[in-house]
């Protein structure tokens, strides 16, 4: 509890910090935030190509609508851990400051990738809307519990940060080591297949297992097919935000003092 009084009575620097970030990041280019969607949107256009002409009996129905919803929040996880790897390291002049709050740093990147997020949101509806006018998807009324999803996702993200930020100053191969399983991750998560589609109970029961599975199941769920989340995966998002933050929170108490000297 004192770490979280701690973070809203320095919620001002905090947004400071991320408005800061986010004009550094599109600072001098010209199609701005237009940018960060590049990765979703390169990865969007492959695997609807290979699932849809390639391998046309593994696809569904709208595939790149139930593609970009599973796409998108992973985006968001696996940028935001990446680059918290180098968020204290990368400023060790604040760091060094007695009174600055460390915390701040793994939390802006969490943050501004949230802003990208949010940013991204809007091209999926509007592809919602172009499938709607040709029949093929509708704009279901369950959109309206993504700000919900999001914001229990941002609490499970900030509590990852906030560990990989504080032990990669002090394990500095973590960001090699948090890359590959980045990649290994993607394909256990359910983005580019439907979990509902694998037929053994004991391999769906190891995949929600996976921390980022009931967060993209439900973006799924409430984007692309139209139903609430759920009840389990409703479940194991609070139990995943909880747990992250605790862990996160105390892993980076306990490291908090020997970051200065690390760095």
């Amino acid at each position: 509890m004192n770490e979280l009084a701690t973070l809203y009575r320095y919620r001002q620097l905090l947004a400071a910090l991320t408005a800061r970030d986010l004009k550094a990041r599109y600072r001098g280019s010209i199609l701005g935030y237009f940018w960060s969607l590049a990765n979703p949107l390169l990865l969007l256009a492959v695997y609807t190509l290979v699932f849809t002409i390639f391998f046309p009996a593994q696809a569904i129905r709208a595939y790149p609508l139930f593609l970009f919803a599973g796409i998108l929040p992973w985006t968001f996880f696996s940028a935001a851990v990446l680059e918290s790897t180098g968020s204290i390291s990368g400023n060790a002049g604040l760091i060094k400051k007695v009174l600055f709050p460390a915390e701040t740093l793994p939390l802006v990147v969490v943050l501004s990738h949230l802003v990208h997020f949010a940013l991204a949101l809007p091209i999926l509806f509007v592809a919602m809307g172009i499938y709607a006018y040709f029949g093929q998807a509708t704009i279901p009324a369950t959109a309206v519990l993504v700000p919900f999803l999001m914001l229990l996702q941002t609490i499970f993200v900030a509590g990852i940060v906030m560990c990989v930020s504080s032990a990669s100053v002090l394990l500095r191969d973590l960001r090699d080591i948090i890359a590959n399983l980045m990649q290994l991750g993607f394909f256990i998560t359910p983005i580019i297949y439907s979990i509902d589609k694998i037929n053994s109970h004991l391999i769906r029961a190891l995949l929600r297992l996976n921390p980022m599975t009931p967060f993209v199941v439900s973006y799924q769920d409430v984007l692309f097919f139209g139903r609430l989340p759920a009840l389990s995966d409703a479940l194991l998002m609070v139990v995943y935000a909880f747990v992250s933050m605790m862990l996160g929170i105390t892993v980076f108490d306990r490291l908090r003092d020997t970051l200065a000297e690390a760095i």
